[in-house]
């Protein structure tokens, strides 16, 4: 779980009814396999998911490692490429939305 988690949560377990475009998911509603969790500092950007973290740093630098004991063995460069990938894909998505006036609901 990560902060945006919280308003499709909190409203799920509300019992709202409701349209949005929250990059979060209601918790328990989320089917397995679903499970993600985005974090940043001032400077990086990070994702987790499947028991690995990659941390997105400026100047296209970045890390992808293991969060979990289990994950570290299963960790191989094709897996680290594809959630590197969806990490990437994740924020230049949530940037694209937001710098074109896209998040705005109609009045």
């Amino acid at each position: 779980m990560s902060q945006v988690d919280v308003g499709p949560t909190l409203l799920g377990l509300l019992n709202f009814s409701y349209k949005s475009k929250f990059y979060g998911y209601d918790l328990f509603k989320l089917e397995p396999g679903r499970e993600r969790a985005f974090i940043s500092t001032y400077q990086k950007l990070g994702y987790i998911k499947d028991g690995m973290m990659v941390i997105l740093s400026p100047r296209k630098k970045f890390e992808v490692e293991a969060v979990e004991e289990s994950a570290m063995k299963a960790t191989n460069n094709y897996a680290n490429e594809m959630l590197l990938n969806e990490a990437i894909a994740w924020y230049q998505y949530a940037s694209f939305m937001f710098n074109n006036g896209m998040m705005k609901y109609p009045q």
